[in-house]
């Protein structure tokens, strides 16, 4: 637990000048001492350096009188915007007539939350920067109305993934501050986040701190509410529905993202199950198409060559039958033609016939 003295936490928004929530348990200094000189003079400081990196951290002062401070503005704030907020929030908390209230007035430990978090302060007479504690703190409605049961369920699992996101995102960047955005499809809405941490936390103190306040959430919020905001001393998260509540336009599409993935993801598996199937029963058309061809032309070789032995066969049988009936033909015996050929000399070849190589002869005649 945080120290029960000498600490200062503003957090300041926008044009309201109404405090959300404050602590001021600790111990008074008196106006115009050492210790409220050395804090205007750490809080001039760490306005300066914020103005360029949007936080800073910081001491001074030696003995009861040191002073421990920690700035922050909002990651989508100009410099100047920054300044302004930072020196306004210091001058209501230490000046009685610029304060709220005059019980707020020279605390020591005085935590002051205001709506929509635009800048924080934080100064104490103890080493808080050390100690990483985000306490004390402040979790409210931003937005008074909640989501129907039957969503309820569905709308805490989508805002807890993109805080998660979110979370991831700030601690890899050096500014630690990410925003972003999801779409709720069971109601059509658009829900926006944002996550930050002071920069001079180291990363892994910054996950920590993060991961406990989204953690925390639904403990301390009732299930379905539209709009809250986490605030802390190192480190906050808010979420709205329907509600950009920052300005940047680079920011984080949880469902764009994922979204995108699927349906490319799908369409790609529909796509290769279409062409698969397309390329499969084209092959097996080109196979059976093939086969079909060799087997016509099997067929017809088979064909031909049947229709060849037929037409030999015939003119055997026709030249038989010649020879036993009409004189001028005459079959002789196939001793009688190896004679007459030299045993099929290539001497006596004339040329190449249908039926194989053609031959010259002499024969004597019969009888």
């Amino acid at each position: 637990m945080m120290p029960q003295s000498s600490l200062l936490v503003l957090f300041i928004f926008f044009s309201t000048s109404q405090a959300l929530c404050s602590d001021n348990n600790g111990g008074m200094y008196m106006p115009n001492n050492t210790y409220k000189l050395n804090l205007i003079t750490l809080a001039q400081i760490l306005f300066a350096n914020a103005t360029e990196v949007h936080s800073a951290t910081g001491m001074a002062g030696i003995g009861p009188d040191k002073v421990y401070g920690a700035v922050l503005c909002r990651g989508d704030s100009d410099g100047s915007d920054c300044h302004k907020r930072l020196t306004k929030a210091l001058d209501e908390a230490i000046n009685s007539e610029a304060g709220y209230s005059n019980s707020l007035q020279s605390n020591r430990n005085v935590t002051y939350y205001y709506d929509q978090y635009q800048a924080q302060i934080s100064f104490s007479d103890q080493d808080f920067i050390s100690s990483f504690s985000n306490v004390p703190g402040c979790t409210m409605n931003t937005n008074l109305n909640s989501m129907t049961a039957t969503v309820v369920k569905p709308f805490e699992d989508l805002v807890t993934k993109l805080l998660r996101a979110l979370a991831d995102a700030v601690v890899s960047r050096a500014e630690k501050y990410a925003v972003g955005k999801a779409w709720f499809e069971e109601t059509g809405q658009t829900v926006y986040g944002l996550t930050q941490c002071i920069q001079d936390v180291p990363y892994e103190h910054c996950a920590a701190c993060l991961d406990g306040i989204i953690s925390d959430r639904q403990s301390k919020i009732a299930s379905g509410q539209m709009g809250v905001v986490i605030l802390g001393l190192w480190c906050t998260l808010r979420y709205e529905t329907e509600t950009q509540f920052f300005t940047d336009t680079k920011m984080l599409s949880l469902n764009a993202v994922t979204r995108s993935k699927t349906h490319i993801f799908q369409w790609n598996n529909s796509v290769l199950v279409s062409v698969g199937g397309f390329l499969l029963v084209l092959s097996i058309s080109c196979m059976a198409f093939h086969i079909w061809i060799r087997t016509q032309q099997q067929r017809e070789k088979t064909v031909f060559k049947l229709r060849q032995l037929y037409l030999a066969i015939q003119i055997a049988i026709n030249l038989w039958r010649m020879g036993g009936t009409n004189p001028e033909f005459s079959l002789y015996d196939f001793s009688q033609i190896n004679e007459a050929t030299n045993n099929f000399s290539i001497d006596n070849q004339l040329g190449q016939g249908g039926f194989g190589p053609v031959y010259k002869i002499l024969l004597k005649e019969h009888g």
